[in-house]
């Protein structure tokens, strides 16, 4: 039996809701809009992946802030024209930014010794702070001055942003990168924080864990390089449409910091007179604390579910914030279901229909479906090329070849529907995973799972619709039948193979 909730209500009222869309899209700029849940540039809804940049090392992924001094190209000192464009061909629209985990290479061995010269080995992962010139720190180069900032970095995360606003691709800003605070001391002896290694008297441990002395803002002195960092930050990208600035990568941090970060950002809107884009990105207790707070609910314009998600047997797996709990558990994110997958991304839809939604990359396409159905923009993941080597020229990273037929499908088809289309499964009705997007005048994306037979529901829609199956590994479109498929009626429809498929029902 079909549930159909509110969906004949918005059938109804298609006409008119469609046709606001249309004037709602002709007076929206060319710049990144959250619209009815999707992320949208020039009217067009932007879905694929999300590159993570490399925390080390070369050979794996791109670095907007990597200097390798004379050499420029993939994981190199990056050509970001090229990348930008990389981007928007092999279906990883977004990048997700956080400051390399130490400046020399060097310290790629992991070891834990101090330095006693200063021949460092590029290429070099700048840091957001400047050096002082005075003293030695850990890699023995001169200390931090964590009042003073890199010009080097902040311009090319300020080109970058700018190609971003023009091309339609999207930076997503870490403002922090939790990694080196709890893992092993070889990650922390490096970070610019450390006492050993600025000139201001931070008063962070020595040694790991130096999580909790970092994001304690009682400290006068840490408060207050927060907020100065966190301004420098939105001082040079704030203007920027194109970015979705978050707080840390890996953050498994307190709910008091994420407040502050938070409230330091409405600070600096009101001052200015500007507005960004704050995406939320935590566990999922101090995720439901901040989104329950209707003041800092406001400010959020994504929502990262990264951090916790259900596992196959349909458990929670949501470590709690400020524990100390090191941010490499994400990863078993790739343990679970599409089933539970889609499940996690529709219910948060459905409670935050306004907020676009990022979420983890389990690297099959069957999760990406279940994402997208769901109402999911954007998959973050570590996006390496092939055999993690440094290609001459800029080609696809390895795992965004799963999706290419299904991004090339949604740019060519529907990238200016999709922005106008919910989740609603409630069309349909199988034994097996069944899922559907929904557009109010009443074109359908389905995916079935597993192939096989399904009904969809069009008693409540009038018109007849053109019906083709889309094949996610080829990318080919083929006619479901002859004539058209009339409304008005249930339809059953049996996908071509036991295997995923995708239905396009366009209204004629």
């Amino acid at each position: 039996m079909f549930r159909h909730c509110h969906i004949p209500v918005l059938l109804a009222l298609g006409l008119l809701v469609s046709l606001k869309l249309k004037a709602d899209a002709e007076e929206r700029p060319s710049s990144l809009s959250v619209h009815n849940g999707w992320y949208v540039h020039d009217g067009a809804a932007v879905w694929g992946l999300l590159q993570h940049n490399g925390w080390w090392r070369t050979g794996q992924r791109p670095n907007i802030t990597r200097n390798a001094p004379g050499e420029t190209g993939p994981n190199r000192t990056e050509d970001l024209n090229k990348l930008t464009d990389a981007m928007l061909q092999f279906g990883y629209p977004g990048f997700e930014h956080n400051f390399g985990l130490w400046y020399d290479r060097r310290r790629d061995a992991h070891d834990q010794d101090q330095r006693n010269n200063n021949q460092v080995q590029p290429p070099f992962l700048e840091q957001p702070w400047a050096r002082s010139g005075k003293g030695k720190a850990w890699d023995g180069l001169s200390k931090y001055d964590l009042t003073k900032y890199n010009d080097w970095y902040f311009q090319r995360l300020k080109q970058f942003a700018d190609l971003c606003d023009r091309k339609g691709t999207i930076l997503f800003h870490n403002h922090y990168m939790q990694h080196a605070l709890l893992e092993t001391n070889a990650h922390y002896v490096d970070f610019p924080w450390r006492p050993t290694n600025c000139i201001q008297n931070t008063e962070l441990p020595d040694r790991n864990p130096g999580a909790s002395a970092f994001y304690d803002v009682s400290h006068p002195l840490r408060r207050k390089l927060h907020r100065a960092y966190i301004r420098k930050c939105l001082d040079v990208l704030g203007k920027n449409t194109n970015v979705v600035f978050l707080c840390s990568e890996e953050y498994t941090g307190p709910l008091d910091f994420m407040q502050y970060w938070l409230d330091t950002i409405l600070e600096w809107e009101e001052e200015t007179g500007r507005d960004v884009h704050v995406g939320l990105s935590a566990t999922k207790d101090v995720m439901d604390v901040i989104l329950s707070d209707a003041e800092r609910a406001k400010e959020i314009s994504t929502i990262d579910l990264r951090y916790w998600w259900y596992k196959p047997d349909g458990k929670l797996q949501a470590p709690l914030g400020g524990r100390h709990v090191a941010g490499r558990y994400t990863s078993e994110i790739r343990h679970t279901t599409p089933e539970q997958f889609h499940r996690q991304v529709s219910e948060f839809r459905a409670k935050h229909p306004e907020k676009a939604i990022i979420h983890g990359n389990p690297e099959t396409r069957q999760h990406a479906w279940a994402a997208m159905t769901g109402g999911a923009s954007l998959l973050v993941g570590q996006l390496p090329y092939a055999d993690k080597r440094d290609p001459s020229e800029y080609i696809s990273p390895e795992p965004c070849r799963e999706i290419q037929p299904t991004y090339d499908f949604i740019r060519a088809h529907i990238a200016k529907t999709l922005p106008r289309m919910s989740p609603c499964d409630e069309f349909v009705q199988s034994d097996k995973p069944v899922w559907c997007l929904v557009e109010p005048k009443g074109d359908f994306l389905v995916y079935a799972f597993e192939g096989g037979p399904f009904e969809l529901d069009l008693s409540a829609v009038t018109g007849s619709f053109n019906a083709r199956w889309f094949d996610p590994r080829t990318g080919k479109l083929s006619n479901v039948r002859d004539e058209a498929v009339p409304g008005g009626a249930v339809v059953r429809f049996i996908a071509p193979e036991q295997q995923d498929w995708g239905l396009w029902l366009r209204r004629n």
